[in-house]
């Protein structure tokens, strides 16, 4: 079985967790082969993502996943972020819009401050909360038509991330805030139960507020995942499960 992982640099903030990654892979035993971004559309991985599909399995950024994807004549997936089967954990008005109407709603008499990210494709901008119209001076670039993803404020104290594989909740793991403020559990696993169709690997980030609510930031595909506290086996086989259904393969049985 071949690992490939994506090569970045040592500058990357993702340098550490590729290198770990490359590591656990190898303790599995798996062929480690290394690639970087502009390979894949050269071809270099052609012949794994067609007849070693079954034999290989790809770690790299978004982009690269998604560009390995297209090279293999497979669909990409679509955002998950804020599916409207969890609206009753949002805690928050939630709507999609487009980046002309957000920077009129700036210069509006009846403007609120609101957080806003791309709908489609993450690496567009960052997210940013805007209260003033220079908060938008970095998506300067940004045209009018590119479709956004809007929602209130709330202030959170503490923030996890719940990892799902298979329906099941394996780690839950904090990444901000603080440390002794513990999700519900039993929101957690309503709303899990609630998310139908769900991919076979993914996390669930949830805050805490200073009233002790837990509400859902977001929902991340289990693809592309930074680690906070899952143990190297752990890890490898999300993303492995979640390679092979995205290539339309069955599901393996690793990590179970």
């Amino acid at each position: 079985m071949r690992a490939w992982i994506q090569r970045v640099p040592p500058s990357s903030p993702v340098y550490v967790s590729m290198e770990q990654t490359a590591h656990w892979f190898g303790r599995r035993r798996y062929e480690i082969a290394r690639f970087e971004l502009d390979e894949i559309a050269q071809g270099r991985l052609d012949a794994d993502l067609t007849d070693g599909a079954d034999e290989m399995v790809l770690h790299g950024s978004i982009e690269a996943i998604r560009e390995a994807l297209i090279r293999a004549n497979r669909p990409t997936p679509p955002n998950v972020d804020l599916p409207e089967a969890l609206a009753p954990w949002f805690g928050r008005t939630v709507r999609h819009a487009k980046m002309g109407e957000i920077r009129s709603l700036v210069d509006g008499p009846s403007f609120e401050p609101f957080h806003v990210k791309p709908l489609t494709r993450h690496k567009l901008f960052n997210g940013t909360v805007v209260r003033e119209f220079r908060d938008l001076i970095p998506t300067a670039s940004i045209l009018n038509e590119v479709k956004v993803l809007v929602q209130g404020i709330v202030e959170f104290v503490s923030e996890w991330r719940a990892y799902v594989v298979r329906g099941e909740i394996i780690h839950v793991g904090r990444y901000r805030g603080d440390p002794l403020l513990f999700p519900d559990v039993r929101v957690m696993s309503e709303a899990l139960a609630a998310f139908a169709n769900r991919p076979i690997a993914l996390a669930m980030d949830w805050g805490v507020t200073s009233s002790g609510q837990t509400l859902l930031v977001e929902v991340n595909d289990g693809y592309s995942l930074g680690n906070f506290g899952l143990q190297g086996p752990e890890y490898t086989a999300m993303i492995e499960v979640r390679w092979r259904e995205l290539m339309g393969l069955p599901d393996n049985g690793v990590g179970m």
